[in-house]
């Protein structure tokens, strides 16, 4: 996988440093990322220049990029104003300054500017803003309140490039520009964030150092991953997947994720419920065949199981939504996972409480005993959130995020299944302890039961028409997710939408991950804003 790299403020630095030492001069760097960044708002924002561009900079290397982009816009006959909340102090700063001084209409900008850049703080500022900068930092809030398109460099000014904290005072963008590649604290606070644009400086190689960076997928790896359904196949050959749950009073989980996998392309699919949840099956999800579990009497599970279901014809196979947590949940789950290990397997919601559950009564780790219950399966999903990734850990989930990746990559190795961390990133580890990939999308319009069964059914049916887990986990949550932005766009909002609205929208999250992404040059990722 040709991932991008998403990188703490120290990784981005070491990456920088790595480019100066192969040859490249940092003036060079904030040359090319300054031209970046004007062209980008040239293409994207022309019909908001006639005004001029109000121009806001601060002392270090940010502000050097904000007086190259000042520099470059002049350059086309678009007038720009600059003020200087700071003297520039570095080198490469006092250079793009010096630069830029000719071009520029002297004075502070006029309030009248629709497009305001923030070139105040970078990557390198922690902690609470201060003045003067914090007083400009306030002209570029009121700015956006008054109508302008406020275009953060690289961070917007007061937001934690590592942690995504935003100082108080911090102005929030309508886009960020980022250069070379994504900081963290983007992703963890997307909502300031706006419009989120990775531009290709030259990092080149340097991109791409061995370290804990994370990792999120190209749009073309997406789009290779998804393999065409051929214009003449027919349902055998799109994928079965059974869903296993729906303990009496759950049938809707199941439902949901029965729906989702029909609609992620699946040819069949199996809703495999208790008894009394058989009818609100057929009633709701009529394209699915609705099937009881393969038990009344436990002990009979041996004898009638394999026989009395479909389950050994599927592609794949989740079992969890609306499972219940009963004695007789327990032991078809332990029974499914014995008689079925050797197809595809995604594991969520209460099979995960089960497995919690069962290890704990034997003394032993939740990570050991999913191992040891799926060491045949080739292929295994687990799709945890806070809760649920806590009680198999056994303890909190780490609030840091170095230590939260950290638990999810050591959960993997040592359950050997990949395991998706729902949240806001949604974060995957697989069990070679490679660095954790992302999936930034969403709204909170997936913060309500029943999105993790919609997102149960994407991933098993994708692992169904054969994708390897990861590539099943993150093309799951990227099409969940996108579906998320889509809806709440076409709402103006979230609240009045249901998982309804995420499903009328599932049909064009899927054309834009199928079809082919071309950026303008310059450009390595383009994520729309989440709000």
């Amino acid at each position: 996988m040709n991932a991008l790299r998403v990188t703490t403020a120290a990784e981005a630095a070491a990456r920088d440093q790595a480019a100066i030492a192969a040859g490249t001069g940092s003036f060079e760097l904030m040359l090319a990322a300054g031209t970046a960044a004007a062209a980008a708002i040239l293409r994207d924002y022309a019909g908001r220049l006639s005004h001029g561009v109000a121009l806001f900079a601060g002392s270090g290397n940010n502000g050097g990029d904000a007086y190259i982009v000042a520099a470059q816009l002049a350059r086309v006959g678009v007038a720009v104003r600059l003020h200087a909340a700071v003297p520039p102090r570095t080198p490469d700063a006092v250079r793009a300054m010096l630069l830029a001084a000719p071009a520029l209409v002297h004075g502070d900008p006029n309030g009248h500017e629709r497009v305001v850049v923030d070139g105040l703080l970078g990557t390198g500022h922690q902690g609470a803003l201060r003045e003067p900068v914090l007083a400009a930092c306030t002209r570029v809030a009121r700015a956006r309140d008054g109508g302008a398109t406020v275009i953060a460099l690289d961070v917007p000014s007061g937001l934690d490039a590592t942690t995504g904290e935003v100082a108080d005072g911090s102005p929030a963008a309508d886009t960020t520009l980022c250069f070379g590649t994504i900081k963290r604290g983007l992703l963890l606070a997307r909502g300031h964030v706006g419009r989120l644009v990775l531009l290709d400086i030259g990092l080149a190689g340097a991109a791409d150092r061995d370290d804990d960076a994370w990792h999120l997928p190209h749009a073309d790896d997406v789009q290779r991953w998804l393999r065409p359904i051929a214009w003449n196949a027919h349902k055998g050959q799109r994928g079965r997947v059974a869903i296993v749950g729906g303990h009496e009073g759950m049938a809707g989980a199941v439902i949901l994720a029965a729906r989702a996998a029909l609609a992620a392309g699946a040819g069949l699919a199996h809703a495999i419920v208790d008894t009394a949840s058989v009818a609100a099956v057929q009633l709701t999800v009529p394209q699915a065949l609705a099937e009881r579990w393969p038990l009344h009497d436990p002990a009979s599970l041996a004898e009638e199981g394999a026989e009395a279901t479909t389950l050994h014809r599927c592609d794949a196979l989740a079992i969890g939504p609306g499972l219940g947590r009963g004695p007789r949940s327990s032991q078809l789950l332990e029974h499914i996972l014995n008689a079925y290990r050797d197809r595809p397997l995604l594991l969520d919601a209460d099979a995960l409480w089960l497995i919690a559950e069962v290890a704990h009564a034997l003394g032993t780790e939740a990570a050991v005993l999913m191992r040891h219950w799926t060491r045949h399966s080739r292929a295994v999903v687990c799709t945890p959130h806070d809760g649920e990734f806590a009680r198999l850990l056994g303890t909190a989930v780490p609030s840091a995020w170095d230590a939260r990746a950290e638990a999810l990559r050591q959960f993997a190795v040592r359950s050997g299944v990949t395991v998706l961390l729902k949240g806001t990133p949604t974060m995957v580890a697989t069990p070679d302890g490679r660095p954790v990939t992302v999936a930034p999308y969403g709204t909170p319009l997936l913060a309500t039961g029943g999105s993790g069964d919609v997102l149960s059914g994407l991933i098993a049916a994708l692992m169904g028409q054969g994708l390897a887990p990861l590539e099943a986990a993150v093309c799951g949550a990227t099409v969940h997710g996108r579906a998320a932005e889509i809806a709440t766009a076409r709402l103006g909002g979230v609240r009045g939408g249901t998982l309804e609205a995420l499903f009328d929208a599932l049909p064009t999250a899927w054309r834009g991950l199928e079809h082919a992404v071309v950026h303008p040059p310059g450009v390595l990722a383009d994520l729309p804003s989440p709000t």
